[in-house]
């Protein structure tokens, strides 16, 4: 062989080298690619769903070992609660964490995925955490996440998971019992049920979480509903002692929804890493709103939170008047009637 049939085999076998290596250290790189997301929720600092998400994002960097960091803000932190759902379409922020009652005017059956009055009252189960078992296995099982996923692709974005705020929890300023009680009283709300608060003879408005307690106070408000953090962080019940229990929703469910650019970004172990974190996420609500329930029940024993009763005979013409709003919801599009149908069929109602 002679020299210069040596060196050129050389060459080439130092130019394979080379290049197989460029191609080793661009792999590993692209292995190795961190990411850095925004999330902001729809509520304030106090809230507990809020204050949850602190564990689910360092779940979110442990699952992943590391690859994506996910920084946490609360309502208006980023952009306005009114331009959330907008801004994670357009990956402002990526993720976005709320409820489908907020979006109900661009996602009709986002109503209905939060929780339509009485939809979510499961008389069959006793406890908090069999409750909310038996709505996310209808979630899960009868195909109601399929439809949601379904609805949100058509808005560039993707539904990630639920969690639980527990059932409406009403602070009044007075007792309210009977059906005749509920008779013009300024409520709080959101979504549809402004809708079925105006139907009960009540007058319903929305104002932010954070605007409520003073609303109490100066009486521009009787009654405020939210969650149970009214009490836990947002302190409502120093301003509207009484706890009405109104034989609703035993949970009402929130969502994450993903920029959808995002969610196809990233890599399928970090897609399982998050869905895994969003999961340990639900558990985190049902215990962490569980726990909340048993401390307002020990806050009525101990007497610095009243309780008020609403009447069966109340809770059923309550019923009655949320049943006609189920079909009013069912005619907004093709999917809220899917999803009236699902729900009536789980609930058994006709």
């Amino acid at each position: 062989m002679s020299k210069l049939t040596t060196f050129r085999n050389l060459t080439i076998i130092l130019m394979v080298l080379f290049f197989c290596g460029v191609f080793t250290i661009g792999t590993s790189m692209a292995a190795e690619k961190k990411y850095r997301w925004k999330l902001q929720s729809g509520y304030p600092h106090g809230d507990l769903s809020f204050e949850l998400l602190k564990g689910f994002a360092a779940d979110v960097k442990k699952l992943s070992n590391g690859k994506l960091t996910i920084s946490v803000f609360a309502d208006a932190e980023i952009v306005p609660l009114e331009q959330l759902f907008e801004s994670t379409q357009r990956g402002v922020v990526d993720i976005l964490h709320c409820m489908g009652a907020f979006w109900g005017g661009i996602v009709p059956v986002g109503e209905i995925e939060f929780g339509i009055p009485f939809a979510y009252t499961i008389d069959e189960a006793d406890t908090f955490d069999a409750k909310a078992q038996i709505i996310r296995d209808f979630y899960y099982d009868k195909g109601f996440v399929d439809l949601l996923r379904q609805e949100y692709g058509k808005h560039g974005l993707h539904w990630l998971d639920m969690h639980t705020y527990g059932g409406p929890f009403v602070l009044s300023t007075k007792p309210l019992n009977s059906y005749d009680d509920w008779k013009g009283v300024k409520i709080r709300d959101e979504g549809i049920y402004t809708q079925f608060h105006n139907m009960i003879g009540a007058r319903g408005t929305y104002v932010s979480g954070g605007e409520a307690y003073m609303a109490l106070k100066l009486g521009t408000l009787d009654a405020s509903q939210w969650d149970i953090s009214a009490i836990s962080g947002l302190k409502w019940h120093e301003v509207a002692p009484y706890w009405v229990k109104a034989g609703d929703n035993d949970h009402v469910i929130g969502h994450m929804l993903i920029n959808d650019k995002s969610w196809k970004e990233l890599p399928a172990d970090i897609q399982e890493a998050l869905q895994k974190a969003a999961k340990n996420y639900w558990s985190a609500t049902v215990k962490g709103y569980g726990d909340e329930f048993k401390n307002a029940e020990k806050m009525v024993t101990d007497g610095t939170l009243k309780e008020s009763r609403v009447t069966p005979e109340a809770i059923a013409k309550h019923k009655e008047i949320a049943y006609k709003i189920w079909d009013e919801v069912a005619k907004r599009d093709e999917a809220s009637a899917k999803a009236i149908k699902m729900i009536k069929e789980w609930r058994g109602v006709k």
